[in-house]
């Protein structure tokens, strides 16, 4: 029952949350509030990717984030030249085998 009040909470909290912006009087976000918007969405990315490269399974070890490592940098070189999503994404996903595959065979 416990953890059904504290669900409850949490979701009121943020319906509220999200409520606020909806019922104030303006329909602009303010200048201040509108600059640290631009910073939201890179800054969710990075708050979902950043731990799966350092520490996929986890666990933060060299043997387990090295293949993520360098197929994150595969993606971003190929993707820096290329342009093309699915050239970066087939690179870095080409670059994780053979990394993981070397580490494994050592």
């Amino acid at each position: 029952m416990r953890e059904l009040l504290i669900l409850v909470a949490i979701g009121l909290g943020t319906y509220a949350m999200r409520a606020v912006f909806l019922l104030g009087v303006r329909a602009e976000p303010s200048p201040a509030m509108a600059r640290l918007l631009a910073h939201v969405g890179p800054a969710v990315l990075a708050a979902i990717t950043l731990p799966a490269l350092v520490a996929p399974r986890g666990e933060v070890s060299v043997a387990e984030s090295l293949p993520a490592l360098g197929a994150a940098a595969v993606a971003w070189i190929v993707w820096r030249r290329t342009r093309s999503l699915p050239g970066a994404l087939f690179g870095g996903l080409g670059s994780w085998w053979l990394v993981g595959w070397a580490l494994a065979a050592l």
